[in-house]
């Protein structure tokens, strides 16, 4: 359609679109086959055609309309086609529906009135008596069509509605959120009612004012058989997932739901280990409510008491289970029980401890653990989570120290006292890298959390970097079993081990080094990786050479050393990404000793460079060169050095 109106004479131009409007109207009638190969063999065709109209002949509608009202017609699934099913068919049958949406799209962009004036019946029909009569194949075209339509209309328009058209779009997806009733005709409906809820949820937040009820009423529907309690196992997670992020955007307006969204909670739980399969909802499920449920008593129009109180509930129950279950535990093990019951426990225990962390997702600066009376709660649960973690029951490992993680954000000064214990009993269980590598994260963490208080801490920081370093050295040759996770593990811990480190320096807390006299057996591991083949730990090595170095002499005449050793390594080259980190990194230490100490530094690197051309060169540059220009320019002298040596 390289038509050019300017460029053609006005008679042969009318004639010319007299013939592409036959032409045009075939493939119209193609478009209308209900074979859907067929359909879309049109397309193409009448998305350049619209295009041209929409240019030049923007008053010639009534083809573009016709298009329009083809294209929606197609949209709906035919009745031989399962619209809750996901076989070939209907795969295939969304791909043409992406296809359509691209064909109304050349229409939307330059005209979205005409695309809202043909959805407005269509949705007046389906939410006329809550669409109780209307073909379920129809209200399931039209809800996903609206879902979709940010694809063919502007998107701003359903993103920050005004007047006119824009604010007739908006409202299309808020009159089937408030008119359509979810009858049970079929599950992909009520998905994709809940979808629009949550694509939505600024419009609703925006007309909540005048509409003070479509909000409690979507919650209704998420908490009973349509929502999170519909029998279809296959689309109730994804339903569950739904209600926690639409309770996370709608949270003050749904405080006065909390007392009914706790009694719905109350019997979708297990009693007991063994009566998982009884559950209405998995774990997973569980989980995400039980965050919904906390998100909800947190922004609740509540008083502090009301919180502490409704939280404290929850947690009492959630604990008597756990202690049930530690007492199933040992029970079990007292009668040697198969592995698969015990395992069963073990698991129901673990999903516990992550439904007391779900829960503390809610709390954020504003509305904090201590603000709403829970830091007790919480820390009671902490001890009774790290009392029971033992080489015994190593398979709680995970869930608890996610659980700590999730105490080092939302507590404060108060956690200090207990973090001792926590190391200690973690560290007791993290008997391989993997759990080695997460734990010297969770180090990490409270460290950059907690700081300099970390040292009255009782946590022997001296301890947890000088085991790190001893694994982080470990040979290559010594591991044996799946050679190539193994290596990726030690990898892991090697950075692990360097980034505590860093923090460690950055934040004051070295003296927890030099006072267990364990400072030069740490830093000798910071050494040997800066020398590593992996460019991130080579990095961060340096990093943390390049800090001790400005407090310890010593330590400055080594890392100058290794930092001049570096780039001289064979990974280390000028078209290698990593390798410009490197150097990077390296120019950045090298400049810091300089600043330090100019005349010492020259002395040394003239002392270590016998080449006097090189280091003069490299002296030169670290004193008239910054950032990349002195990244290049080091880059280039290592490499001319080099090839000079080959």
């Amino acid at each position: 359609m390289g038509l050019c109106a300017s460029s053609i004479l006005e008679r042969e131009q009318e004639e010319i679109v007299v013939e592409l409007a036959s032409l045009a109207q075939p493939a119209v009638e193609v478009l209308n086959n209900s074979d859907p190969d067929l359909s879309e063999l049109s397309i193409d065709i009448l998305k350049s055609y619209i295009t041209f109209l929409l240019k030049f002949y923007p008053e010639n509608t009534g083809l573009i309309e016709k298009v329009i009202q083809v294209a929606l017609k197609r949209y709906v699934m035919g009745e031989d086609l399962n619209i809750d099913g996901d076989g070939e068919d209907e795969t295939e049958f969304q791909e043409y529906r992406r296809e359509l949406r691209g064909l109304l799209n050349s229409v939307g962009l330059k005209r979205p009135e005409m695309i809202i004036v043909a959805l407005e019946p269509w949705t007046l029909e389906i939410t006329a008596n809550g669409g109780t009569q209307v073909q379920i194949h129809r209200i399931e075209a039209l809800l996903h069509i609206i879902f979709h339509l940010h694809e063919i209309i502007p998107s701003n328009m359903l993103q920050s509605p005004r007047e006119g058209i824009s604010q007739r779009a908006a409202r299309l997806p808020l009159l089937i959120l408030e008119g359509l009733l979810l009858d049970g005709r079929s599950t992909t409906v009520h998905v994709t009612y809940f979808e629009l809820a949550c694509r939505y949820e600024r419009l609703l937040t925006l007309q909540q004012p005048q509409q003070p009820a479509v909000i409690p009423q979507i919650a209704g529907a998420f908490l009973d058989q349509r929502g999170i309690a519909i029998p279809a196992v296959n689309v109730r997670t994804r339903i569950v997932y739904l209600f926690t992020r639409f309770v996370k955007a709608h949270k003050t307006v749904l405080s006065g739901l909390v007392s009914e969204v706790i009694t719905r909670l109350a019997p979708l739980l297990a009693v007991s280990p063994q009566s998982d399969s009884n559950q209405t909802l998995s774990s997973d499920d569980q989980a995400y409510v039980f965050e919904a449920t906390a998100t909800l008593i947190v922004y609740g129009n509540l008083t502090t008491e009301m919180k502490a109180q409704y939280f404290g509930e929850l947690s009492t129950t959630l604990a008597m289970r756990f202690e049930n279950g530690l007492v199933e535990l040992n029970a079990a093990r007292a009668r040697n029980a198969d592995e698969e019951t015990i395992q069963t426990i073990l698991t129901f225990m673990s999903n516990v401890i992550i439904y007391c962390s779900r829960m503390s997702k809610a709390f954020n600066n504003v509305q904090s653990m201590k603000s709403c009376s829970c830091v007790d709660i919480y820390l009671k649960l902490l001890k009774l989570f790290i009392d029971t973690l033992s080489p015994e029951n190593a398979f709680l490992l995970e869930s608890t120290r996610q659980f700590a993680h999730r105490l080092v954000v939302s507590l404060e000064d108060e956690l200090l006292p207990y973090l001792r214990g926590v190391f200690e009993k973690l560290a007791l269980v993290s008997v391989d890298l993997d759990a080695m590598n997460h734990l010297l994260i969770f180090c990490h963490q409270a460290v950059a959390k907690f700081k300099k208080a970390m040292l009255t801490s009782g946590v022997d920081l001296g301890n947890v970097l000088a085991i790190s370093a001893r694994a982080a050295m470990q040979e290559q040759e010594n591991i044996t079993a799946a050679k190539d996770d193994s290596q990726r593990a030690l990898i892991y811990v090697q950075r692990a081990f360097l980034q505590l480190l860093y923090t460690v320096i950055c934040n004051d807390c070295i003296e927890a080094l030099s006072n267990a006299g364990l400072l030069d057996h740490i830093l000798e591991a910071a050494a040997r990786l800066a020398l590593s083949s992996d460019q991130t730990s080579q990095k961060v090595a340096l990093g943390c050479l390049s800090k001790i170095s400005q407090l310890s002499p010593t330590w400055s005449a080594r890392t100058l050393r290794i930092a001049l050793e570096v780039p001289t390594l064979p990974h280390i080259t000028p078209s290698d990404a990593g390798s410009s980190i490197v150097v990077h990194e390296v120019c950045t230490t090298l400049t810091t000793l300089l600043q330090s100490d100019p005349n010492g530094f020259s002395q040394a690197l003239r002392e270590l460079l016998p080449n006097n051309n090189f280091s003069n060169q490299l002296l030169t540059a670290l004193t008239t060169l910054k950032g990349k220009s002195l990244d290049r320019e080091v880059m280039s002298l290592y490499t001319s050095l080099r090839q000079s040596i080959c």
